[in-house]
């Protein structure tokens, strides 16, 4: 449910090719590693079922299985493309995966033979020189991982924050912290839940892997395709049609996936052509998909399981999370909505022909179809834990989709899904031990409260300048990242920062993963719009740019509610009423803003920033401030109406 998956040479199937090795078909060498990855694969996602129906796990067993499993997976996967591209032979990097893999299965096993006295060792006594060695080798290896899963520069930052927990004692001013031992540094990152098994992994290892599942499910019984013609039937007539689909899939589809690229690809591939049928330039098109796609980790109730690593790191239960969410990820479509459809309207773009759009008939039974998709949003509603709210939904998708028969599961698929889910998890579990050595190395060393002091001084306690470091710190880290990652690192740096001013912990947490979610279309890196770029045709650059240009208001909204934490509707003293009233004047705002991008009926730079303003003034919710967005909007009308009447000829 991340942003990445696998890199590989050349993609193999390994569900297919244990099959085809069982059958006889062409038995060659690299198909019993497929064999061993299917079954770890598929293990670790009947474990992880297992683990919320029992109830009782222990802490220091569920997290180190789940990173072993999880890991053996990825390192098979890598050995399997290591060799030749037709993989006659096995070469010498497949003896390299082989050894990495030995030595974490005995550094995690190390802690999994006697995981009380781990624990007791490092808070009471001290570690043993096995305790030690093996730190050494888990740290090691997370990097050499993260190196092959995220990209080297994720490798080199976790290097030199370890770098920095070594020899930062004697370092100089802000960057001086109390001399830690090099073993002690080691041991905090493997001994503790500090570390590399701190919240992400915690997550990870609970809520989020069984929601990868549930996705995975999702995806095997084709609602992704249900979701588009859904979409398709209910805006595809309707001016630039194509691309409000687009907005409907991604946003659905997007908040159960994770993925801003998985999600660009799967309903890109088909949006982007139809958009570029009507119309649309192709850099607009790939820009509308990219900042769809991206906005989905920004929609409840799932958001990517995001929100259930926030959950678990602030201590705020997930509905309250999924409450703050909804108005701000509503006043982002709404923009976007309202931006194509006006550019549409300008350009005299038409919607789908009629021989693409779905039949009534249908599209009532795939309706009915969608429906078992609620149920885990019932269950999180009626109180149970996110856990049997995923089990659920994995329940429920099996079921439902053996109603029809395009869309029945048989058993070897519905076993294939699980070994999916869990290569699908390789990258996002990486990540957050990753993301796990960096916090707890910051933590160790006190880091991240001496930069927010640093910080506030330099800034003079400006909280717009404050805002603005936090901004670009998350777009920097965030670069190429998975969102989970992003947002874990970034709130160790600038979290504390945003605390120490007061913002609320929500609306700081909040702040910082939308910037963490739009870092896929900010370039340099942009992945989401790599991929739309190269699924239009257009050129990367100007699709980074129309995706930024489409999604303006996601960039505002953080802002806006760090300063009016109303927006989240999180410790609001106003009633009911006046709650209403502020998300009403907002969603104005938000129509304002598309006017905005559009340049339709606002043709002028001039009527652009008029716009611009009088959206920003509503979207804020203060009283004053909707009068003024309200007058500008009224004088600019009634401007435009007087002369429209001058120009007409008098009649004779």
């Amino acid at each position: 449910m991340q942003d990445q998956t696998i890199k590989t040479n050349a993609p193999v199937n390994e569900f297919a090719a244990a099959r085809q090795f069982f059958a006889g078909a062409g038995r060659k060498w690299w198909q019993v590693l497929a064999i061993l990855t299917v079954a770890i694969g598929t293990f670790a996602s009947l474990y992880h079922l297992y683990v919320p129906i029992v109830g009782a796990y222990d802490t220091f067993v569920l997290r180190p299985l789940h990173l072993l499993l999880i890991s053996l997976v990825g390192l098979l996967s890598f050995a399997i493309r290591g060799g030749k591209r037709d993989f006659s032979k096995p070469d010498w990097t497949w003896a390299i995966d082989f050894v990495l893999g030995v030595a974490l299965t005995l550094s995690l096993v190390h802690i999994l033979m006697d995981p009380t006295g781990l624990e007791e060792r490092f808070a009471y006594s001290e570690a043993t020189t096995q305790d030690t060695v093996a730190a050494v080798a888990l740290v090691a290896l997370v990097v050499e991982l993260a190196r092959r899963c995220i990209g080297l520069p994720i490798a080199i930052l976790i290097v030199i924050i370890l770098a920095y927990g070594i020899w930062g004692g004697d370092s100089f001013s802000i960057f001086r912290h109390r001399p830690i031992p090099t073993p002690e540094v080691f041991q905090g990152l493997y001994m503790t839940t500090f570390g590399i098994f701190g919240s992400p992994v915690a997550a990870m290892a609970t809520y989020v892997f069984l929601f990868i599942i549930f996705g995975a499910y999702i995806e095997k019984c084709k609602t992704g395709m249900l979701i588009q013609r859904v979409g398709l039937k209910a805006t595809g007539k309707s001016p630039g049609g194509p691309a409000k689909v687009a907005v409907v899939t991604s946003a659905s589809f997007g908040t159960i996936s994770g993925s801003a690229l998985a999600n660009v690809m799967a309903t890109g591939a088909v949006t982007i052509p139809l958009m570029k049928r009507i119309g649309f330039r192709k850099e607009d098109a790939g820009g509308i998909e990219a900042a769809a796609s991206s906005g989905g980790q920004l929609t409840p109730p799932i958001m990517g399981a995001v929100a259930f690593v926030m959950s678990d790191i602030t201590g705020i239960p997930y509905a309250d999370i999924i409450v703050a969410a909804a108005v701000p990820a509503l006043l982002f479509y709404v923009s976007l909505f309202v931006a194509i459809d006006l550019t549409a309207r300008r350009d005299n773009m038409q919607g789908v022909p009629d021989e693409m759009m779905p039949k009534r008939g249908e599209i009532m039974h795939e309706i009915m179809q969608l429906a078992h998709m609620v149920l885990p949003i019932v269950t999180l509603v009626a109180g149970y834990s996110p856990m049997m709210s995923a089990l659920v939904g994995i329940a429920t998708a099996i079921v439902v989709s053996s109603l029809r028969a395009e869309t029945r599961l048989s058993l070897p698929e519905i076993l294939g899904c699980l070994h999916t889910a869990a290569k699908t998890t390789v990258v996002a579990t990486i990540a957050c031990a990753a993301a796990g050595i960096v916090v707890g190395v910051l933590n160790m060393t006190g880091f991240g409260l001496r930069l927010s002091s640093e910080l506030i001084n330099i800034t003079n306690g400006q909280m717009f300048l404050a805002l603005i470091f936090v901004m670009l710190t998350c777009v920097v880290l965030g670069m190429g990242m998975p969102t989970v990652a992003a947002y874990i690192i970034t709130i160790a740096i600038g979290g504390p920062v945003l605390i120490e001013l007061g913002v609320p912990v929500l609306a700081a947490h909040m702040f910082i993963l939308y910037f963490a979610v739009l870092s896929l279309i900010t370039p340099p890196v942009m992945v989401a719009s790599f991929g739309a770029a190269a699924l239009a045709e257009g050129s990367v650059t100007g699709t980074g740019l129309a995706a930024i240009r489409y999604a303006a208001l996601a960039f505002v909204i953080p802002f806006v509610f760090v300063f009016n934490p109303d927006l989240l509707i999180i410790g609001s003293d106003f009633a009911w009423y006046a709650i209403l009233l502020s998300i009403l004047t907002a969603t104005v705002g938000a129509i304002l803003f598309g006017v905005a991008i559009s340049g339709y009926p606002a043709r002028t730079m001039v009527e652009r920033a008029l716009y611009l303003f009088a959206a920003y003034c509503l979207v804020v919710p203060d009283q004053g401030l909707d009068l003024v967005g309200i007058a500008i909007v009224i004088c600019h009308l009634g401007t435009r109406w007087i002369m429209s009447r001058r120009t007409q000829p008098e009649k004779l």
